[in-house]
């Protein structure tokens, strides 16, 4: 049986890469859980950087919209799972606030009625629909207008 030749922290975290997007702290993390050096991992980052594979930035703007448009998240929770992601506190601030500022009322709502045309089968109780949002980290109003379009909608 063939030995395994060792595998670097560069070459490893192109493999995790080419699995999904990460950011550089959640990349770092699963480096370490698998053992390479310190030093090893941060030469590596930094070549990822520099190569323009590895963009916090770019993570964070694609994640928001896949956490908003797919799968159906708020402000508030997006901002809480970006920053799980390790991506620093400013950052997350910045992205989200960016790509909430190009939602307009119309497609907030829109998502909601998505979201709660999937749910109202099981739950026709308005006030825990009204919390459940709030839980998916949408704001008040967003909610309130949602559900006033839901009974305008029923209504006809």
């Amino acid at each position: 049986m063939k030995a395994r030749t060792p595998v670097s922290a560069w070459w490893k975290a192109q493999e995790l890469l080419a699995r999904r997007d990460h950011g550089s702290q959640e990349l770092i993390n699963k480096l370490k859980q698998r053992g390479f050096p310190d030093d090893e991992i941060a030469a590596a980052v930094k070549r990822l950087f520099e190569k323009g594979i590895l963009d916090d930035e770019a993570f964070a703007e694609r994640l928001t919209e896949e956490l908003f448009l797919r799968r159906g998240y708020g402000y508030h929770m997006i901002l809480l799972r970006l920053r799980k992601k390790g991506l620093d506190s400013d950052l997350c601030q910045r992205m989200v606030k960016n790509f909430f500022s190009g939602i307009d009322n119309d497609e907030m709502t829109a998502v909601i009625l998505r979201l709660l045309a999937r749910r109202q089968a099981r739950e026709p109780d308005k006030s825990r629909l009204f919390a459940w949002l709030k839980r998916r980290g949408f704001r008040s109003d967003e909610i309130k207008r949602a559900l006033a379009a839901r009974e305008e909608m029923i209504e006809k």
